[in-house]
């Protein structure tokens, strides 16, 4: 599926937004605070709205911030982890404000 939308397909987008939520809210699913997870969700569900307005798809350099996220996540390096996802969010923020 990542393959398509670097391909300009767009046709399983929801999918992909979809496992895309569920990647972010498993990143930060072992917080223990019910708050950060409600909040988490009520950010998302906007910036989605948003993001699926302009149609936007940032391509491999979302992916590779993803596997970066990921790879901290699994090495149990929490600094890099939190760095890199701030860094992600501000960056697919700033992507989709560009697009409007």
């Amino acid at each position: 599926m990542e393959q398509q939308l670097l391909r300009g397909d767009e046709s399983e987008k929801e999918t992909w937004k979809r496992y895309d939520w569920e990647f972010h809210q498993a990143m930060i699913a072992a917080c223990n605070s019910k708050k950060l997870l409600s909040l988490h969700s009520i950010i998302y569900d906007k910036y989605l709205r948003y993001q699926m307005l302009v149609l936007t798809y940032r391509g491999e350099e979302a992916v590779k911030e993803h596997k970066g996220m990921f790879d901290a996540a699994l090495a149990r390096d929490a600094d890099t982890a939190k760095k890199l996802l701030e860094d992600h969010i501000r960056n697919g923020l700033t992507h989709t404000l560009e697009a409007m």
